[in-house]
């Protein structure tokens, strides 16, 4: 059975790397070997049924290497020097280590970039340039590492692998809706923020203003989704008080998820969503793979990206929240869009399934593997 050594930012707790991690298992587990480098390895193997080693313990790393066929980089957004200068470095130079152990690397289902240091793109390219295999996740990907002298021949424009992830069992999602208190038959507004450094009061008070005027002229219930506990804890707690502190009867129904569930469930959750509004880039995948109409908040280009190629909304920065009847408007707009909006995703999401399936059938041509007994279902949507 072939070995794969998979790297990314694993175990750390961000649901979005979580549900490409579970992708990859779901799609490979049975077939190939699987390794995860993992900043908590017990947490991984517990959750994956996978072997995992410390991230950061080139040691066990160059071990695990050495019995490898392939060294899969991703997916996710790896290369990027937005979050400091570490990531580089540090991903680049595990492809690196790789080569010289004549293990073959392949960048899989990457978003890359912002690069705005010089030092960031000259590395990306030298451990780019080595790959068996490159696949991206949207086209300004794409079109930086074409830039950057990446071979087209090596290269393809994929699409995130989490588009194939399949949802936990309906059974499990009703526990979960019913745990959290989202009301049977009950329109839903999922919200998934993230701390950031642009959010100011004035912006924060635009979208819980708006969110509670739609919410009550619907009569909808807010469903607070944190996607990295801890991290995300503190921005929930705080839209939810905006949100409950309001006059007797202007305030809506919220919920809201306060332990981390699996990526699976997750998926199957936002499954059962009539609208999603996010800044995390896979709440917005998860609500493109369940066919669920969605508003992107954008804190960073890979949202903006994703946003562009499923036609959502979106406010091109947090800056622009500043204008509330702007966003009152396009969110009323969404929401009243909503059901000819998931129409119309049926057939998209079905083609973009199709793409984000490439990225494994570039594992199979390397490893000569049979390809999945059959392509996955899509998960159902609440709209």
């Amino acid at each position: 059975m072939h070995r794969i050594v998979v790297s990314g930012y694993y175990g750390f707790g961000n649901l979005g790397d979580e549900a490409i991690l579970a992708t990859i298992v779901q799609q490979l587990g049975e077939r190939c070997e699987l390794v995860v480098l993992s900043a908590n390895p017990a947490q991984t193997e517990a959750a994956f049924g996978v072997r995992a080693v410390p991230r950061l313990d080139l040691k066990a790393i160059a071990r695990e290497l050495r019995g490898a066929s392939l060294f899969l980089s991703g997916g996710g957004g790896l290369m990027q020097d937005v979050t400091g200068p570490v990531s580089v470095p540090y991903y680049g130079g595990l492809m690196t280590i790789a080569r010289l152990l004549g293990v073959p690397n392949m960048v899989f289902g990457q978003g890359v970039g912002p690069l705005g240091q010089s030092i960031s793109r000259m590395l990306t390219r030298f451990a780019f340039s080595s790959a068996k295999a490159l696949t991206v996740r949207d086209q300004a990907s794409y079109d930086l590492l074409r830039e950057l002298g990446i071979r087209s021949d090596r290269l393809k424009l994929t699409a995130d692998p989490v588009l194939c992830l399949e949802g936990a069992p309906a059974e499990r999602i009703d526990e979960i809706a019913a745990s959290i208190g989202i009301e049977p038959g009950v329109p839903t507004i999922a919200v998934a923020l993230r701390p950031w450094h642009t959010w100011y009061e004035r912006q924060f008070k635009v979208l819980t203003s708006a969110l509670t005027q739609i919410a009550v002229e619907a009569d909808a219930q807010v469903v607070l989704l944190p996607f990295q506990l801890p991290g995300d804890e503190r921005i929930t707690e705080e839209l939810r008080a905006c949100l409950e502190y309001r006059p007797e009867g202007r305030h809506p129904r919220v919920a809201q998820l306060t332990t981390p569930l699996s990526p699976a469930e997750m998926m199957g959750l936002i499954g059962r969503m009539d609208l999603v509004v996010g800044m995390r880039l896979h709440a917005l995948i998860m609500a493109a793979a369940s066919g669920v109409p969605a508003l992107g908040l954008v804190y960073d280009p890979k949202v903006a990206h994703l946003c562009s190629q499923w036609n959502f909304p979106a406010v091109p920065s947090l800056s622009d929240l500043d204008d509330a009847r702007s966003f009152e408007d396009l969110l009323r707009s969404a929401w009243n869009a909503r059901e000819a909006s998931a129409a119309l995703m049926v057939g998209v999401s079905e083609a973009w399934r199709a793409k984000a399936r490439m990225n494994f059938e570039v594992i199979e041509s390397l490893l000569g593997l049979k390809p999945a007994a059959s392509p996955v279902d899509a998960p159902t949507t609440g709209v």
